[in-house]
Formats: C-alpha cells, sequence, structure tokens
C-alpha cells in the first residue's frame, strides 16, 4: 500500500550528519505517523519552519528544470560554499549529476516548504 503524505501535519524534522540522513516526521490524514528518510543526504533549504506545517507532496524534479529556476539563488549561495564548494552553478550541477544526486522539492499547503539534495528517498510507518 503507498503511504500518503498529501495534508499531513510535520511533526518534526532532524539532520543526522553522521549517518547522512534527513528525517522528516508526519502525521497523515489517516493518523499514522510516517517517517520519510532522505539517505546520502547533501543538503537542504527549508522556508518557512514552523509547528503546524502541512505537507502537500514531496516531489522528485530534473536538476536541469530545478536549476533553471533557481541558478541566481546558487550563485549568492556560493559565497558561503553551500552546499559544496564551486566556481560557478553549472560546476554545482555537474556534481550533483554526476554524483547521482536527485532533488526533492517539499511543497507545502501551509508552513515549511523548500528542496533536498540527497541520493534516495523512502518512507516507513512507525
Amino acid at each position: 500500500m503507498t503511504i500518503s503524505i498529501h495534508d499531513g501535519v510535520l511533526i518534526g524534522y532532524s539532520v543526522n550528519f553522521l549517518e547522512n540522513e534527513l528525517l522528516l516526521d508526519i502525521e497523515t490524514v489517516a493518523d499514522e505517523i510516517v517517517t520519510v528518510t532522505f539517505e546520502d543526504y547533501l543538503a537542504h533549504y527549508f522556508d518557512h519552519v514552523m509547528a503546524g506545517s502541512i505537507l502537500f507532496d514531496i516531489e522528485e524534479v530534473d536538476l536541469n528544470t530545478f536549476f533553471v529556476g533557481n541558478r541566481e539563488q546558487f550563485k549568492s549561495h556560493k559565497l558561503y560554499a553551500w552546499p559544496i564548494c564551486y566556481d560557478d552553478t553549472n560546476e554545482l550541477e555537474k556534481y550533483l549529476q554526476k554524483n547521482n544526486y536527485k532533488c526533492y522539492v517539499i511543497s507545502a499547503s501551509l508552513g515549511l516548504s523548500g528542496y533536498v539534495f540527497a541520493k534516495t528517498l523512502k518512507s516507513k510507518r512507525k
């Protein structure tokens, strides 16, 4: 059975840098607790972080498409060597592709939204 996080309420999230993973704990509309794990995690960028965030979806998006809409943001992140050191955004994009990173975009009806760079995503009921 597919696990749906649509309209689920974000309980919390955590990052384990030693294990290279980011976890989202979500209470679904079916009153289940689901943990979404981003494995081989590189970095994330979240906006509007707040209690009671209602998630709409987590979608894997094509890196080329993602960079078309976000290239300017990464030009400013370059000054902080985020998410890695790079000379220009093309270098960053190639690094992500070469190392098999994916971009997962998190959209919300309310609250937390953003994206995660990781190699895989898994969902599991607690």
